[in-house]
């Protein structure tokens, strides 16, 4: 995936930009340091995600992701942010945003929500909760996934439970008195009928429905 990172602290930039560049499924196609540089970065790069600052000086990063997504529906607009942002989060989503990472989430955790958002979900950062004014919204999104869910048998239930609640897979065969290589298969099992890639994508999946219930 092609990820621009827009944020007005160069640190945060090129730490981002150093992190997410060892992964080897992300290329980052660009930095911009405020929302009217974002804008002009969008139109020029083209890229799939961006991660978009919502405090920047010029232009923020709600009338940003406003401009953005007008023009670009089909680029994939992530929020950073804090857990003190809620009404901010809520505005840059309804100015098309797709949902927001936590700043200091993991490279592994960010790499995966943007997958999940690419693929239609809202997405949001793994230990945040979503704001009560998107409920409605992110229900909708969410009635999908669980859809998918019903397909999955107890035991594929239990074994995705327990990922979600961050348990490797050793602790998870311990846990169902069942081998690691049974435990990998039921992984396998569930991340087809959820359409997910991997398990961080599906523990983070896992959480937004606990969140909802």
């Amino acid at each position: 995936m092609r990820i621009l990172i827009v944020d007005d602290q160069a640190d945060f930039r090129s730490g981002l930009r150093d992190v997410l560049s060892t992964v080897e499924a992300v290329e980052v196609v660009g930095e911009a340091a405020d929302g009217k540089s974002a804008i002009a970065a969008a139109s020029k790069l083209k890229p799939d995600i961006i991660l978009m600052d919502i405090r920047m000086p010029a232009m923020n990063g709600i009338a940003a992701t406003a401009a953005i997504h007008s023009v670009h529906p089909n680029i994939c607009i992530l929020v950073l942010t804090t857990f003190d942002e809620d009404r901010l989060i809520h505005d840059a989503m309804t100015a098309g945003a797709a949902g927001y990472i936590l700043k200091g989430t993991s490279v592994d955790d960010i790499v995966s929500i943007c997958g999940l958002a690419l693929r239609g979900y809202i997405a949001i950062g793994p230990r945040g909760s979503l704001p009560g004014t998107l409920t409605s919204d992110f229900s909708e999104e969410l009635d999908k996934a669980r859809e998918s869910a019903l397909r999955l048998s107890h035991r594929e239930s239990d074994v995705w439970s327990l990922l979600g609640q961050g348990a490797t897979n050793r602790e998870i065969a311990q846990r169902l008195l069942l081998t690691e290589g049974t435990i990998k298969n039921y992984v396998t099992a569930i991340l087809a009928a959820l359409g997910l890639r991997h398990r961080t994508e599906a523990a983070l999946l896992w959480r937004s429905l606990r969140l909802r219930k």
